[in-house]
């Protein structure tokens, strides 16, 4: 869905879940709420009809004033202009290109310098294409994979962390507070508030609560969702469960007990009952479903 008719349903209040998420993930959504918000604290006064009728019929009949005051409603429309003003100002100024994706979806973009991001469920990037040449900036949020041109650099910045590139393969991951970088190709460097890594072909970063650090992994040549596969190492469950959840359309609650247990194995992103039991049987949990809701629990 374009982000124009995204703005129209959010203005009307009739955005579906999947395109509230879309609609949150997109750059401008702080200032539309800002803008909202602000609207939504002005102060309109109260006008009683009857009463400023009959004040209007007896200002008539006593002619003493043949001008109806405009002043009251100047006022209203003087907010309402000023709410469009702000609105189109913020829309018009911001000259970034914007890619996101829904629910089960995946999406593969070519950057300005022929460069292709691959992005995964329920995630976006941004940039500014008239500017690339003098500033080569992504923004990242939720998971891409990055296949760069060679010779080409930039900076993908994320919530988490910066990752800048040359000429290479990697994977990164940035939801909430888990951050995770791998890199397939080339190198990276990975900067956060914490640290700055250098990451080789094989090596993985991960941040969060419960992992921080660097490590050699066995990497094949490219992410397992990018072919329909979620893969996990040592990873808290409550992690794999979101992406699970962003791959199909369900909402799982589960023990926060088992949910900082930590999973390594792999789901598919076509079937969800053998995505549920490749999750539940390592645990010795059992899944109920009732329409989108799982409930994962031990007997």
């Amino acid at each position: 869905m374009e982000k124009e008719q995204l703005i129209r349903k959010w203005l009307d209040n009739e955005l579906t879940e999947s395109e509230l998420q879309a609609f949150k993930n997109l750059e401008e959504y702080d200032q539309y709420t800002r803008i909202s918000d602000t609207i939504k604290h002005l102060e309109i006064p109260t006008y009683h009809v009857d009463e400023q009728l009959e004040a209007l019929h007896a200002r008539i009949n006593t002619k003493k004033s043949k001008v109806i005051s405009l002043k009251p409603f100047l006022r209203i429309a003087a907010i309402l202009v000023l709410f469009i003003g702000v609105y189109y100002a913020v829309s018009l100024r911001s000259t970034s290109t914007n890619h996101y994706t829904q629910i089960a979806q995946k999406e593969t973009i070519t950057l300005p310098d022929n460069s292709t991001v691959m992005l995964n469920a329920m995630s976006s990037i941004s940039y500014d294409e008239d500017t690339w040449e003098a500033q080569r900036n992504v923004s990242l949020e939720g998971e891409a994979y990055f296949k760069v041109a060679k010779g080409t650099t930039f900076n993908v910045q994320t919530r988490n962390g910066t990752v800048t590139v040359l000429g290479t393969q990697f994977n990164i991951k940035n939801r909430d507070e888990y951050f995770d970088v791998v890199c397939y190709e080339g190198s990276v460097k990975v900067t956060t508030a914490a640290q700055e890594v250098i990451l080789k072909a094989g090596d993985r970063f991960r941040e969060s609560v419960l992992i921080t650090g660097t490590a050699s992994t066995s990497t094949p040549k490219s992410p397992s969702w990018t072919h329909n596969e979620s893969s996990f190492e040592k990873t808290p469950l409550k992690e794999v469960i979101a992406e699970l959840e962003r791959q199909y359309q369900v909402h799982v609650d589960v023990d926060e007990v088992f949910a900082q247990e930590l999973y390594t194995g792999t789901f598919t992103h076509d079937n969800i009952d053998i995505a549920l039991k490749s999750i539940s049987l390592p645990f010795n949990l059992t899944y109920t479903k009732e329409e989108n809701k799982v409930t994962l629990a031990r007997d």
